[in-house]
């Protein structure tokens, strides 16, 4: 096999443990859920429930994330969204090779 083959089935390796949100947000109830995709895809500030009373509730629920993970989630800005396994780039791939064929 060629250095190029190998390369081509290598292995890409995946990031290291998922955001502390994604993973509440497959352990709650889908009420619990559904508020927390509401509450997240809204942008802080204006208004809006901030950050700091978000983590609150979710630790008063007895979850434990971590406050920066609130706010990097809620940024849009945590491996949900960048990187090479995130939502965005997973459609974008998929695009790309539906394209491709």
């Amino acid at each position: 096999m060629s250095l190029a083959e190998k390369l081509k089935k290598a292995n890409k390796p995946e990031p290291g443990l998922p955001c502390g949100v994604a993973r509440l947000l497959t352990i709650v109830s889908d009420e619990d859920r559904e508020a927390l995709e509401i509450i997240f895809s809204t942008k802080a500030g204006n208004g809006s429930v901030s950050n700091l009373k978000i983590h609150e509730i979710i630790c008063s629920e007895g979850y434990s994330v971590a406050f920066s993970s609130v706010r990097i989630h809620r940024a849009k800005a945590c491996r949900c969204y960048i990187g090479r396994t995130s939502k965005v780039n997973m459609h974008l791939n998929t695009e790309l090779e539906k394209h491709n064929e």
